[in-house]
Order: C-alpha cells, then sequence, then structure tokens
C-alpha cells in the first residue's frame, strides 16, 4: 500500500472521530492531520526511506494515536476508563507485591487491560445512549466466548468478564430502544 493510500485511510479516521463536532473544529483539526501527514511523507521520501516502510510507519503512528483522539474527543470519558482500568489492575500489581501466590506477567497485564478498556467503552456507550446494534452484537459475542471459554478452561475471572460484556450490550440495547 503506498503512503498516500495509508494517509487517506488515516484521513478517514479523522473525518469518523471528529464527526459530529462543529464543521471548522473538525476541518481544522483534518487540515492539521493532513499537512502532518503530507511532511513525514517528504521527509521520509527525501531520506531515500522505501514507500512500504513510509507507509508502514504512517499507519503504526495512527494506530499508536488512536486513544489520543478519542480521548481529545471526549476527555472526560477517557480519563474514567483509564482510571478504571488503572485501579482494576493495581489490584494484583499489589497482591504481587504482598503475596507469592499472585503471578502476573506482563502480558497477562496487558490482555486484562486490553479486556478491561472494552469493557469500559461499552458501559460509555451505554451511559451515552450512542450504542449502536451491531456493537452490540459484538459486544455480546465476545461475553459468550468469554464466558465459554472461561468456562471450559475453569477461569472465573474469564466467565465474570464475559457477564460485563453481555450486560454492557444489553444496556446498549435497552438504552438504545428507549431512545
Amino acid at each position: 500500500m503506498s503512503p498516500e493510500r495509508t494517509a487517506g485511510l488515516v484521513l478517514r479516521w479523522a473525518r469518523l472521530y471528529t464527526r459530529g463536532l462543529p464543521a471548522d473544529v473538525a476541518e481544522r483539526r483534518i487540515e492539521e492531520l493532513a499537512a502532518d501527514l503530507h511532511d513525514q511523507i517528504a521527509h521520509e521520501r527525501n531520506a531515500g526511506i522505501a514507500d512500504g516502510r513510509i507507509a508502514r510507519a504512517v499507519a503504526a503512528r495512527a494506530v499508536r494515536g488512536m486513544p489520543s483522539d478519542l480521548a481529545w474527543r471526549r476527555p472526560r470519558a477517557a480519563m474514567r476508563i483509564l482510571l478504571f482500568v488503572a485501579a482494576v489492575l493495581a489490584i494484583p500489581a499489589v497482591g504481587m507485591l504482598v503475596s507469592d501466590q499472585v503471578v502476573w506477567s506482563a502480558a497477562d497485564f496487558v490482555l486484562a487491560g486490553a479486556l478491561l478498556t472494552i469493557v469500559a467503552v461499552a458501559f460509555e456507550l451505554a451511559l451515552r445512549r450512542s450504542g449502536n446494534l451491531p456493537g452490540a452484537i459484538a459486544l455480546a459475542a465476545l461475553g459468550v466466548a468469554a464466558c465459554l471459554l472461561g468456562g471450559s478452561d475453569d477461569a472465573p475471572g474469564l466467565v465474570l468478564l464475559g457477564l460485563l460484556l453481555l450486560a454492557s450490550a444489553a444496556a446498549i440495547v435497552v438504552r438504545r430502544v428507549r431512545a
């Protein structure tokens, strides 16, 4: 994929997360991003970097920036999610400090953080009444999968996570029906 095509996808993402904002604010953000992407591509081409590598760098930068993009749009929601995930992950971290029976690897923390973030975002969507049916179905599917995997693997934490995902999917559907 060419760097320009990758930049086009990044700009589509920007149009998505700025949707619903005042037109001048959204357009200013997209223009800033377009200029920055143009400069990055030109600079890296002048340095002799191959187009494939430039495209991957643009894509990687976009993925790393997605949490910031969402936080820029909804800073209070992002702060609530961050605090929730940090508070829950602090429990096993403290447990590891005070007991030899709690043993988590870095991968465990990353996976738990990702799953907790999904749950927190789902609840935020439910609270804002902006959830949609396909999103609720996807969350419910994740919840069912987590319950089944947790039940067969004897992992009560995974079953609980699945139940939270199912509850958040139900909340999204209920809010959608009431709206």
